[in-house]
């Protein structure tokens, strides 16, 4: 039985789905490549895993605190799809090194044991790590959406200490947010110009796809079809390198980075609003975060 349902605290999203529409991603850092808001709330792998164990420490401690045992467990590493572009955007050193991650993550994803299942169904350890219903807040979100925590958790406790009281208020907010910005680029008639660019130069090379989730979605049926057999997955990595890069070189030839950054930039300021604040708020603990899991200066 798996204990953590989310990273950090007890989150749970009512209807909130990542921004953008492919699964998969390289594993180069997204370096200038455009996400909303500056991607404050993207974080990378050597990012997320030491927040991650940072974490795991501080439940491990809170469990203690009330008189339970608790291991602390490893973060799932390899899985690449997380650091993709919400916009689908590729470069040409991502699509080199790694196409569009998906046959990398199919054999690198690991993930670890959970070193707490042998007590993860007793009630009092359970209430002590998840907290109980009795202790619920909800928090309301743009767009009618919710999520919940019990405030009486290890988890919430945890979370308080590395991030701040209100950064999964913040940072719940600021997802949904980002998805509608990505929803209104997306929607824009500058990037639709842009991407049918990128849709002819696709066809002039022999690989039409009608958008820019095509050709991973491919990817990803192929390795569904042919995982199993490990000859034809060592074809399809080719395949899929091949077509990444043809697609990183037509994103380029539509300049669809920089159009992405222009529309960005107007569709965020309408759906930011007033929360300029609330952003900076973020940022803030974000940041906080962050140095807090820094290694020592000096530390190789």
């Amino acid at each position: 039985m798996k204990t953590r349902i989310s990273l950090a605290l007890a989150v749970v999203l009512l209807g909130i789905g990542a921004a953008g529409c492919s699964s998969s991603g390289g594993t180069t850092p997204p370096g200038p490549q455009p996400r909303p808001f500056g991607g404050v709330t993207h974080y990378d792998e050597q990012q997320r895993v030491a927040l991650h164990n940072a974490e795991e420490n501080l439940v491990a401690g809170c469990m203690r605190g009330r008189g339970f045992d608790y291991r602390p467990q490893a973060l799932a590493t390899g899985d690449h799809r997380l650091d993709t572009n919400p916009y689908g955007l590729l470069t040409t050193a991502q699509a080199a090194n790694d196409g569009f991650g998906v046959i990398s993550t199919a054999l690198n994803l690991k993930k670890p044991a959970d070193p707490n299942q042998a007590q993860a169904t007793a009630e009092p350890w359970k209430a002590a790590l998840l907290g109980t219903e009795a202790h619920r807040v909800t928090v309301d979100l743009p767009d009618g959406q919710q999520f919940f925590y019990n405030s009486d958790s290890c988890l919430t406790q945890a979370g308080d200490a590395l991030y701040g009281p209100d950064y999964y208020r913040l940072f719940n907010r600021f997802q949904v947010l980002s998805s509608k910005v990505v929803t209104g680029v997306q929607a824009d008639a500058r990037f639709t110009s842009a991407e049918n660019r990128w849709h002819d130069c696709m066809a002039a090379a022999g690989e039409p796809a009608g958008h820019l989730a095509d050709p991973v979605a491919s990817i990803d049926q192929r390795l569904k079809q042919d995982g199993s057999d490990p000859t034809k997955t060592h074809d399809l990595i080719g395949r899929e390198l091949s077509l990444a890069k043809t697609s990183a070189h037509c994103q380029e030839k539509a300049d669809l980075a920089g159009t992405v950054t222009q529309v960005q930039s107007d569709v965020e300021k309408t759906v930011l609003g007033t929360d300029q604040p609330l952003l900076d708020q973020l940022r803030t603990l974000r940041q906080q975060a962050l140095t807090r899991t820094a290694p020592p200066t000096g530390t190789p």
